[in-house]
């Protein structure tokens, strides 16, 4: 199978390029980005001629020989490249988040479906061991029915974009769609998978602490109501603890990193399982799967089968990120999902502003999301 990578950055020439190199039967064949910079690093990387690196994503898209597509530039451009690799027939591996909006995620699986191609969202830690682990001991029913997830992700690193584009873009709403949840909502999804049923109701608590001049938040506190179960997931960039703790009806899981840091920034370090038979500790491979999610991808085009973490998946973690957004800004709990006339549907984070906030909010007080 042969690839193009559209987005030249840290993630695209560094996660994606390793990962697609990993899988024995792909060639990446082309890349494409706005930024000669990192054009020309691409072309030095990856070994690829001048006439295979791309300024216009569209002049990649129309060549016959890519089948697939990796899509890891901002995501305020996102939707909008995605649509048109869709188009061109193209299979496309999106980075996370789909979109910063549900209506242009939404649009997105439209076109996937209507040209009948692949739409894989990057959801990677879905192939992690130690998640892997837990999610085998669960479906073995050694804790009985999962009743709560606890996930700490209280020290991720905030590790700024390319030099040669912007290093803050993640710190500006209108290019990222959120702060630290947004950047991190692994976390989401890893708490919505290991539960077992999707979200439909949250209250959360946002904070802006460390970047008084951005318009994100740096700390999320959230509980998700599922179908089946319960979640709550505390995302912060800086420092803080990390862990992953689970309760069921007949025992429960802890699962602490390295000086309990938070996963991915520190390494997995112990796994334990507390039930009728007493507490046991279980080994877990220290090898992070990180091709995993480009076996999957490169699977499902083959097999003709949707990705484990399709455009489906990744709409309904962006929504859940966003409904934590709205219930820190209105003080108050969120149905999900949001209706296709509501204005965080349309716009995302930024259509916080047409809400009526609770004023003493976070959200207002710290002036997040460009709330006033």
């Amino acid at each position: 199978m042969r690839v193009g990578i559209i987005g030249c950055g840290n993630v695209g020439l560094g996660m994606h390029a390793r990962g697609y190199r990993s899988v024995p039967e792909v060639e990446i064949v082309a890349v494409a980005d706005a930024t000669a910079e990192r054009l020309a690093l691409a072309q030095r990387e990856l070994g690829l001629s001048q006439r295979d690196c791309y300024v216009d994503y569209r002049a990649l898209l129309d060549r016959s020989d890519v089948d697939a597509v990796s899509v890891t530039t901002p995501q305020n451009v996102r939707p909008r490249i995605v649509i048109d690799a869709c188009t061109a027939g193209k299979h496309v591996l999106s980075e996370k988040p789909l979109a910063t909006t549900p209506a242009d995620a939404d649009a997105m699986i439209g076109a996937a479906r209507q040209h009948d191609v692949r739409l894989a969202t990057m959801h990677n830690y879905l192939f992690f061991p130690e998640y892997v682990a837990i999610k085998e001991i669960i479906g073995a029913g050694e804790i009985g029915d999962v009743e709560v997830v606890i996930l700490n992700w209280l020290g991720v690193e905030d590790r700024p974009g390319s030099r040669e584009y912007r290093p803050d873009w993640r710190h500006d709403v209108a290019v990222s769609g959120g702060g630290v949840l947004m950047d991190m909502l692994h976390c989401v999804y890893v708490a919505t998978w290991l539960v077992g049923s999707p979200i439909r109701k949250v209250s959360a608590a946002v904070d802006k602490r460390l970047h008084p001049e951005g318009t994100v938040e740096d700390a999320a506190y959230c509980r998700f109501e599922h179908e089946i179960g319960f979640s709550i997931v505390n995302v912060a960039w800086g420092q803080g603890p990390g862990s992953t703790e689970i309760g069921g009806s007949r025992g429960r899981i802890l699962q602490f990193n390295e000086a309990f840091g938070t996963t991915p920034f520190a390494r997995h370090d112990r796994l334990y399982v507390i039930n009728e038979s007493g507490l046991s500790v279980r080994e877990v491979s220290q090898e992070r799967r990180s091709r995993g999610i480009f076996e999957d991808f490169v699977a499902s085009i083959r097999d003709r089968r949707p990705p484990r973490a399709s455009g489906e998946d990744g709409k309904a973690v962006l929504e859940a990120v966003l409904g934590a957004y709205t219930s820190a800004a209105i003080g108050a709990e969120v149905r999900l999902p949001f209706p296709v006339d509501h204005p965080v549907y349309l716009r995302g984070a930024q259509g916080i502003r047409e809400l009526t906030c609770a004023q003493d909010s976070r959200v207002v007080t710290r002036r997040i999301f460009g709330v006033l």
